[in-house]
């Protein structure tokens, strides 16, 4: 189970940052340990970021896979991103170009495994081929405001569409995968939720 922070203020708090060279230097060394289906965790900066950190009570904002592509040798991040959708890059580029701006993420960012994927290369598989089969999907920027107004007023019914939020695309991959992940309060897909599981171990915070 992941330590439980509650706030992107208690994070920076636990967590002080390292310098630039710090951080690349730490992915250097464990890029051979970052596998499919590892999950990102993000706390930005951005106005929607700290609506979501506050709805879910989380210190996290935003989360995306790594996908490993064994016969190439690279390691990339696929994550659904406002007003760009599904995309995929390489994973150090959250220390490089993340905004494309040659500038590293503006935030945190936690590295976790979950216990059902973390040795599981059929499910590794079954997450990789979604991910990959929804490449370019449109990002849902509508479906944060239904999200948070079903939250508010306690209704269930989902809007299904061909777009995802940066949860909904990985709780989509993972039930690709038969595996399910909680919501907040069964109605809200947030990063937090995702966070907060037993099945969920930190590995490190990259940023």
């Amino acid at each position: 189970m992941a330590r439980q922070i509650k706030s992107k203020r208690i994070l920076d708090k636990i967590y002080e940052y390292q310098t630039l060279g710090t951080n690349l230097r730490f992915y250097e060394a464990m890029r051979s340990e970052f596998k499919t289906g590892d999950l990102l965790f993000f706390s930005g900066d951005h106005w929607l970021s700290g609506l979501i950190r506050w709805r879910s009570k989380s210190a996290w904002s935003h989360v995306g896979m790594v996908v490993r592509i064994e016969e190439l040798d690279r390691v990339f991040l696929i994550e659904s991103v406002l007003e760009v959708g599904v995309r995929m890059l390489p994973l150090s580029f959250i220390y490089k170009d993340y905004d494309g701006k040659n500038k590293p993420y503006k935030g945190r960012v936690a590295w976790a495994k979950h216990e059902l994927l973390a040795s599981d290369l059929v499910k590794q598989k079954a997450v990789k081929e979604f991910c990959v089969d929804n490449l370019s999907k449109q990002y849902d920027r509508k479906e944060y405001w239904r999200i948070l107004w079903r939250s508010f007023w306690g209704f269930d019914n989902f809007f299904h569409d061909e777009k995802y939020t940066c949860a909904e695309y990985i709780y989509e991959a993972f039930k690709y995968a038969n595996i399910e992940l909680p919501k907040e309060k069964g109605v809200f897909i947030s990063p937090g939720a995702f966070w907060r599981q037993n099945a969920l171990e930190m590995k490190a915070i990259l940023i």
